[in-house]
């Protein structure tokens, strides 16, 4: 695969994850709540982390977040393409605005969603992007991400756009997405990205 076409098909499933619906997103969550109204928000947030964890771990599309939200068709449908990396990033998606709707962030707009998922998928280098001083001062990326207007949330999420095709043009795209080529991620892989994108999800959103 060349650097162009990686970063064409980057560019292409990251479009695809942040036009998941907020409604869906929202209706996940109350689902949750109907389901357990005695649970807490910490409680609801580990639940949410057990559907993404087996949403992306093998098992796959079938039980996880596929199961937990019916209706939603971008699980079975990447999978019918062979393309696991557009899995994997709807996951991230649809895990990262959920946890963030769990914390009373406002996630109708695409904008702030595209960045929510490129800081969760950078982790401290996304952060310090979107916030140089976040880190130093323990605030988390979102409060930063939650203040900006529309005009300079596009102006961020170039840039940060820029530093993922940067750093997963080859190493991610070339083994860890495949993309269509027909490759089929690991368990260990794919649990490994996983808890990777739970941990960052934690530091971005911070605590409930």
């Amino acid at each position: 695969m060349s650097s162009r076409e990686a970063n064409r098909q980057l560019v292409a499933a990251l479009d695809r994850a942040v036009q998941i619906q907020s409604g869906v997103i929202e209706g996940y969550v109350r689902r949750l709540r109907r389901k357990h109204p005695e649970a807490s928000p910490a409680e609801l947030q580990n639940l949410i982390d057990k559907h993404f964890m087996r949403a992306v771990s093998g098992t796959g599309a079938g039980v996880g977040m596929a199961a937990a939200v019916p209706g939603i068709g971008f699980f079975t449908g990447a999978l019918a393409i062979g393309a696991e990396s557009a899995v994997f990033l709807d996951a991230v998606a649809l895990y990262t605005a959920a946890s963030a709707h769990l914390r009373g962030v406002d996630i109708g707009d695409p904008e702030r969603r595209r960045a929510l998922i490129l800081v969760v998928l950078l982790g401290a280098a996304g952060t310090a992007l979107v916030d140089p001083g976040a880190r130093r001062r323990g605030v988390p990326a979102v409060a930063s991400i939650s203040r900006f207007s529309t005009k300079r949330l596009v102006e961020v999420n170039g840039r940060l756009l820029r530093m993922a095709l940067r750093r997963f043009r080859f190493t991610w795209l070339g083994k860890i997405m495949p993309l269509g080529i027909g490759a089929v991620l690991g368990l260990m892989a794919n649990r490994r990205l996983a808890r990777r994108a739970l941990r960052n999800t934690y530091e971005s959103l911070g605590p409930l």
